[in-house]
């Protein structure tokens, strides 16, 4: 037993730890908002700690040990980075089930209300911060809050999420829903009545059925690509049905997560508390799908682009602000393939940034360039894994979401070249280059050099003591990619926004390369 209260102190002593990460020490000590979010934060969660670890003790001495086990482990769910997250499930959690016995049901119905208690205190606060100008706690308060209740109403419905019956479900699918058309694994959406004709080896091809041998003949043309529709893309393809249905899933997981973790760079903040209020989010809005072009094989995208970029053969992947579409080639070779993706990723970056504008705008020509190429760079790191159920009950199977591994080459290399080789560029002669300095250097090596350090400050002002730089940041860009020229022409610079000299920042950033 006493075993149990110490392991009970320790933990909530971790979760006062855990909320300084949250929340960033430095941070607190200059943001008189900030510390008393903090403050509130770790009340919080201190009583949760206790409330866990009670039921969790009731499961011990009735000898459901691997539920205790769990338990403790969904009471340290703070420790989970703001950039890592789990895809939320689809289906509402459904009742308890009959046939627990007395015990069970018991503890089982009190880790309920005592979660969704939680829940709801961590809503709470999440409407506070963004009172107080911080979106990237309250959004990460928001992950939290879906966690320990994936079925609470507000936040899903922040995230963009509409109730389908007992599913959760997005405007587009409940349409295409409504329309009579079903999302086909392999096929995407396709009229229900269809779908045993299609799985037989039948094509609807301009109103007229077809074999799938004669379609992809069709369809080699790119004027008579595939289109595949999703929640945010037109995806073309003459490659095949099937791959451009796989591209808009993985695209449609890398928005959902871009647009969570940086909405705050497309709203202000009296937007950003509209949202909160219960506005329609920028997900549920339906604009222009963002368009992508994928081609069969490199040839193709070259021939087609080279009249655009006289250097197109050594690009893997382009974006095209005038024609507002991004370019793409399949590859059948395993490794090149997972470079493809990353580059997807890179594009598709470039376009959400310069999509979020109904008009095309010049950005980094004259300054600020480094950031243009850095964060696409660090998009680059984007990947998601298979992540297990939970036999109890507690969590469902779903996809983990993450950005910014270490390991991650274009990461790796910003720390090589600027502890290793040391090559650094201090931040007040490198932020304020445009695009012509930044992309002149003729010898390869130096440009790496550029890119890597770009990647690695971008790095470092999202995710430096548990992200105290990252609003900083997002305003950054946001005045980057402003459509207003009074904004866009007299971008603040970071040095500005944080208040702390350059030279400071330098010093934060090479030791914080050290810690990675």
């Amino acid at each position: 037993m006493k075993s149990s209260i110490l392991h009970g102190r320790c933990l909530a002593l971790l979760l006062s730890l855990i909320a300084i990460h949250l929340l960033g020490a430095q941070a607190v000590a200059k943001d008189d908002r900030l510390q008393r979010l903090f403050t509130r934060f770790e009340a919080i969660h201190t009583e949760f700690a206790e409330e866990m670890e009670s039921i969790a003790q009731f499961c011990e001495q009735n000898s459901y040990l691997t539920d205790a086990e769990r338990i403790r482990h969904r009471a340290q769910y703070s420790q989970r980075s703001a950039l890592d997250i789990r895809e939320l499930p689809e289906q509402m959690a459904p009742p308890l089930p009959r046939d627990l016995n007395p015990i069970q049901k018991q503890w089982r119905i009190k880790l309920q209300a005592v979660e969704k208690d939680h829940a709801i205190q961590l809503y709470r606060l999440a409407r506070e911060a963004i009172e107080a100008r911080h979106p990237s706690l309250a959004f990460q308060l928001i992950r939290h809050v879906l966690y320990f209740d994936p079925d609470h109403r507000y936040a899903r419905e922040l995230l963009g999420y509409v109730q389908d019956d007992d599913r959760w479900t997005t405007p587009f699918a409940r349409r295409m829903k409504l329309k009579g058309f079903v999302d086909h694994p392999q096929f995407g959406w396709i009229a229900s009545e269809n779908v045993s004709r299609y799985e037989n080896g039948e094509r609807l091809f301009k109103g007229k059925w077809i074999s799938a041998e004669r379609e992809k003949i069709l369809r080699s043309e790119f004027k008579n690509a595939w289109e595949i529709e999703t929640e945010n893309f037109l995806i073309q393809t003459n490659h095949s049905l099937e791959r451009g249905v796989e591209l808009g899933r993985n695209l449609e997981m890398f928005h959902q997560f871009f647009m969570e973790h940086f909405t705050a760079i497309f709203s202000t903040p009296q937007q950003m508390q509209r949202l909160f209020n219960g506005a329609a989010s920028p997900s549920r809005v339906r604009r222009d799908p963002h368009r992508i072009a994928y081609f069969r094989n490199k040839d193709e995208f070259i021939r087609e682009l080279k009249a655009i970029e006289s250097r197109i053969e050594i690009a893997n992947g382009f974006y095209l602000p005038r024609t507002r579409t991004a370019y793409f080639f399949h590859v059948d070779d395993p490794e090149a393939k997972e470079s493809n993706i990353e580059t997807m990723f890179h594009e598709v970056t470039h376009q959400l940034l310069g999509e979020s504008s109904s008009k095309t705008i010049e950005v980094g020509e004259h300054y600020h360039f480094w950031v243009i190429e850095g964060f696409p760079c660090y998009m680059e790191s984007f990947e998601t894994t298979e992540s297990a159920s939970d036999p109890s009950g507690f969590e469902q199977s779903a996809k983990a979401l993450s950005i910014g591994d270490p390991e991650h080459p274009r990461i790796y290399w910003a720390r090589k070249k600027a502890l290793e080789e040391l090559y650094y560029i201090p931040m007040r002669r490198f932020m304020v280059m445009g695009k012509r300095e930044f992309m002149r250097p003729e010898d390869n090596d130096v440009l790496h050099a550029y890119y890597s350090q770009a990647t690695g400050l971008c790095h470092f002002f999202l995710h430096y003591e548990g992200g105290i730089y990252r609003d900083a940041f997002m305003e950054y860009l946001s005045q980057i990619y402003s459509p207003d020229d009074r904004v866009r022409l007299n971008t603040k610079t970071m040095e500005q926004l944080l208040e702390i000299p350059f030279e400071t920042l330098d010093r934060q950033y090479l030791d914080y390369l050290k810690t990675l």
